[in-house]
């Protein structure tokens, strides 16, 4: 949600899956740093572990339980 991509990209994606009969608003969960005015931490550890956690939780087989 940092700096507007998934805005930018979240009304584009539904229409796609809407054309495609794969879902629609409901079935987009957002995985990601929450919002911040800095686009990142700044720290190294923390970010490896940040980025960690993100990658992990977009790619598990499980359905994500929003908000988490």
């Amino acid at each position: 949600m940092n700096m507007g991509g998934y805005n930018y990209v979240l009304p584009r994606l539904i229409t796609s899956m809407k054309s495609l009969g794969r879902g629609g608003y409901d079935d987009i969960k957002y995985v990601g740093r929450a919002p911040s005015a800095a686009t990142a931490t700044g720290f190294l550890k923390v970010h490896h572990k940040e980025q960690t956690e993100l990658v992990e939780k977009a790619l598990q087989s499980e359905p994500i339980n929003f908000p988490y």
